[in-house]
């Protein structure tokens, strides 16, 4: 019983650890129209929901 916890335990914090790698995105540096240099930067990936955003 001890090593059915274990293992579930284990393959509950890989999908964790999973789940979070691709919940960020980066953006590639670009220029506006308007001749503005945006940095390169990192943003959370776009889901429609705004509690699970860095801005909130």
């Amino acid at each position: 019983m001890k090593k059915l916890i274990a293992v579930a335990l284990i393959a509950v914090s890989m999908i964790s650890i999973a789940s979070n790698a691709y919940a960020l995105v980066s953006v590639r540096g670009y220029t506006r129209s308007n001749g503005t240099y945006v940095r390169p930067h990192i943003r959370t990936n776009p889901d429609g929901y705004t509690w699970n955003n860095f801005s909130y």
